[in-house]
């Protein structure tokens, strides 16, 4: 297939490499100078301690038809694409966003684009502009955003390495709000304590702030199974115990976080339902005031 990535991040990248054993990829960048280094030098996936190179195509302005585009860049960026997004010819669009703010978007965005969604369970760090390390093996779980999107090709993008799995599903909604789930109750906690994901579970203080986040958020979805949902949270704290999460990356690094799509899209849907939040309100307004901090400082 020929595929076009849009977002030369962690997860942008991670996708061009496996992707690329078995597709033609072109990977767009914001920056020209990020879209120069891939050409020249390819890009450089470290995976349990080995490194591999692929060579892919690098580009700045989207443009072209292609089987597939998938998006991987973050929320705050997510207008500016959808509005290049629009200006091309009819194809079929994965994207790939941690939250669920990007669906009201999606909703509200009138185009003739066949639209998919999903979850990428893989944990990635970039390194440099054409380095990424996979530091967590998961899957990418996918499927389609409105009814009459066709899936006819799902089969081409299930063998791409055992390592980078993705897999489709219908239940895609349900997919997203458990991703969410984990993200809300260990993304803002690492990022303001400035703590590795390991610790919320070694740390039983920081334990009872994520059980409190998980509690608000649970009702605020209308979920059940509880006792399974927040044994799954905890495992994805030993799994990834060493890691430090996108949001913690973001704000060491002085970058805008995922908050509004993960935090207050939770506070939106609680403000509809008349919930009372109180945690989730105090990651939101913290996160909001580091992020300024940070910002500011980074100038």
């Amino acid at each position: 297939m020929k595929i076009g990535i849009i977002g030369g991040g962690a997860i942008g990248m991670l996708c061009a490499s496996y992707l690329s054993k078995h597709h033609e990829i072109t990977i767009f960048t914001r920056r020209k100078e990020q879209a120069e280094e891939m050409r020249a030098s390819g890009i450089e996936l470290t995976v349990r301690g080995q490194t591999f190179r692929t060579v892919v195509d690098a580009q700045t302005g989207l443009k072209g038809m292609y089987d597939l585009l998938i998006v991987t860049v973050k929320y705050h960026q997510l207008q500016d694409v959808l509005n290049e997004l629009s200006t091309l010819p009819r194809q079929r669009i994965l994207f790939l966003q941690n939250g669920m703010a990007h669906l009201l978007d999606l909703t509200k965005w009138k185009t003739a684009h066949q639209l998919y969604v999903g979850v990428v369970e893989h944990g990635a760090m970039k390194m440099t502009d054409h380095a990424v390390i996979h530091t967590g093996i998961g899957l990418i779980k996918w499927g389609p955003f409105h009814h009459e999107a066709s899936a006819e090709f799902s089969h081409e993008l299930e063998g791409a390495s055992d390592d980078f799995k993705m897999v489709f599903t219908t239940e895609w909604k349900k997919v997203l709000e458990e991703k969410l789930l984990v993200n809300v109750c260990i993304n803002p906690l690492t990022a303001l304590l400035h703590v590795k994901n390991g610790e919320l579970i070694s740390n039983p203080s920081y334990e009872h702030m994520m059980k409190c986040a998980f509690d608000e958020s649970v009702s605020i979805l209308q979920m059940s199974e509880k006792e399974r949902l927040w044994a799954h949270v905890v495992s994805i704290c030993h799994k990834t115990a060493d890691n430090q999460s996108s949001m913690l990356q973001d704000i060491v690094r002085g970058r805008q976080t995922e908050r509004k799509a993960i935090v207050g899209y939770l506070l939106t849907k609680a403000q509809t339902q008349a919930i009372h939040a109180p945690y989730l309100t105090f990651f939101n307004r913290s996160l909001e005031v580091l992020e300024k901090k940070q910002t500011k400082s980074f100038e």
